[in-house]
């Protein structure tokens, strides 16, 4: 049994569904990647010229022993970092909505398009 709550489960894997405007889900997906307490969101882009799917990491959220959720960006040499912006909370729904306003600014988002 994972240790984050079922129903947290589901809402991040809602947002990433949502995440996909109907139009484009040929184009792309978001998918969330589950290690223990730790969850990297990823956009996965259809195969081009036969070379396969690409994927990229865009942030992770992090459940702590606390039961905090915290929020992470993927920044230089591959290290994932503390997001600035935002501060830990007991649910991923308010760190989600951090990732949807940042949509533009390519702090995560430097491939997707914005909802």
């Amino acid at each position: 049994m994972s240790p984050i709550p079922e129903l947290q489960q589901r809402q991040i894997d809602r947002w990433c569904e949502r995440r996909v405007p109907a139009g484009q889900r040929g184009e792309y997906t978001v998918l969330s990647r589950w290690r223990g307490r730790i969850v990297t969101l990823v956009e996965r882009r259809a195969e081009w010229a036969g070379d396969g799917p690409a994927e990229r990491p865009f942030a992770q959220l992090r459940y702590g022993l606390d039961e905090m959720w915290s929020l992470y960006y993927l920044a230089d040499a591959g290290r994932w970092r503390p997001y600035p912006r935002s501060v830990p909370e007991i649910s991923p729904v308010p760190l989600l909505d951090d990732l949807d306003r940042e949509a533009s600014t390519g702090y995560f988002f430097q491939w997707l398009s914005p909802c």
